[in-house]
């Protein structure tokens, strides 16, 4: 039997049923190998995994996948269409021929619809129309949203509302230009919506069972393997500490960051002279119209763990956290573009640009052990097992 490799781009955050049913899907598709590039210590939406990395590529790979390769921060804590291009490049960096098909899960499994919303998402960049609706102050993902309507219909607007809709288009996006040739394998999300407080039957979003971690609630329905004992973090367990943080900045070091205006850097500084008591406080006074809580959040991020606009590079390794038989399989049909390793020292001494990122990644390690729900133990990551599961 021929490999049909299908790639998934994920955070994992945690893993849990409804990931596993992704898979399944998948398999039941065709797919005879699946590699996943799974967000490291920092995801995207501007927070740290509520799980260690190494444990959830883990469990990842005991439930269906193959293959995990972390996506290092700040590619992993940066905006849709960074975050989609940075994981591609990875995917494509194994090598030609080794990813068949791309799988997402979203929201619309039409994939004619998929890829009409990624080619007027490609038209739509930097349009006057775009520009025209972020003047009146509208954020650009709800600019580009309005003026797809506008421009395309409805249904192109619908696809570009909702959020893992607007991810399946930037992999589309992404893959046109880097992997060209390969296939699509869209899954219709099923039985409960993105960041939904609803459950059924043992399936919920992943932001519910985070919660219901952070409130110390049984949550144990909704995998498939034991998390007694594992242990769990929280931003908000160093929020103390991100506010002095951010206290100590000036407004220079605001305009550094990656996605960071001058108009944002201004607000964040005069917002701290303020002194806001919480980070919740603290958002609410930067939060506007033009600037989702998202973007806002990632921007605090890589100024705490010390990233800057010129660290969004081409990811320049690929570092691999867990595998098993058939992702041995996978990794013996790489071809080198990038440098594929499971040791951190040696992709270190691939590159000064992989030097630069894993330095950064390890701050994110280093701050979300920080963020422990217990006692704070921290590690060292060049010591730590990759998981070979058999």
């Amino acid at each position: 039997m021929s490999m049909i490799t299908s790639g998934i781009v994920a955070e994992y955050n945690p893993f849990h049923n409804g990931h596993k049913y992704m898979i399944e899907q998948v398999r039941e598709k065709g797919a005879t190998h699946v590699v996943a590039v799974m967000s490291g210590s920092v995801v995207q939406r501007g927070d740290i995994a509520v799980f260690d990395k190494h444990f959830r590529a883990q469990k990842a790979v005991e439930n269906g996948v193959d293959l995990v390769i972390e996506l290092p921060f700040p590619f992993s804590c940066s905006s849709g269409e960074v975050f989609a291009r940075s994981a591609i490049s990875i995917l494509s960096g194994l090598g030609d021929g080794v990813i068949n098909n791309l799988a997402f899960g979203c929201e619309c499994d039409d994939i004619d619809l998929l890829t009409k919303s990624a080619n007027a998402s490609i038209k739509l960049k930097d349009s006057q129309l775009v520009r025209e609706k972020l003047a009146n102050g509208l954020s650009y993902p709800a600019s580009v949203c309005q003026t797809a309507c506008d421009v395309y219909g409805d249904d192109v607007g619908a696809v570009l509302k909702s959020p893992n809709n607007t991810l399946a288009v930037e992999y589309i996006k992404a893959a046109g230009e880097m992997l060209p040739n390969i296939g699509f394998m869209p899954i219709k999300r099923q039985y409960v919506q993105h960041d939904s407080n609803q459950t059924f039957e043992g399936i919920a979003s992943a932001s519910h069972i985070r919660n219901l971690l952070c409130n110390g609630e049984d949550a144990k329905r909704f995998f498939l393997y034991s998390i007694a004992n594992v242990p769990t973090f929280y931003l908000e367990n160093m929020e103390h500490e991100i506010l002095f943080r951010l206290g100590c900045g000036e407004k220079i070091d605001f305009e550094r960051l990656s996605d960071c205006s001058s108009k944002l850097a201004d607000k964040i500084v005069k917002v701290m002279a303020e002194c806001p008591n919480s980070l919740n406080k603290f958002f609410a006074l930067c939060k506007s119209k033009n600037i989702t809580m998202s973007r806002l959040r990632r921007v605090i991020m890589h100024y705490i763990l010390g990233a800057k606009k010129c660290d969004i590079i081409s990811t320049p390794y690929a570092r691999i956290l867990a595998f098993n038989k058939r992702g041995t399989e996978i990794l013996n049909k790489c071809g080198g573009k990038l440098p594929v390793d499971t040791s951190l020292k040696a992709l270190e001494n691939s590159s000064k640009e992989a030097k630069r990122i894993i330095h950064l990644e390890n701050n994110g390690v280093r701050f979300q052990q920080a963020c422990s729900m217990g006692q704070y133990r921290p590690e060292n990551e060049y010591r730590k097992f990759i998981r070979i599961i058999d």
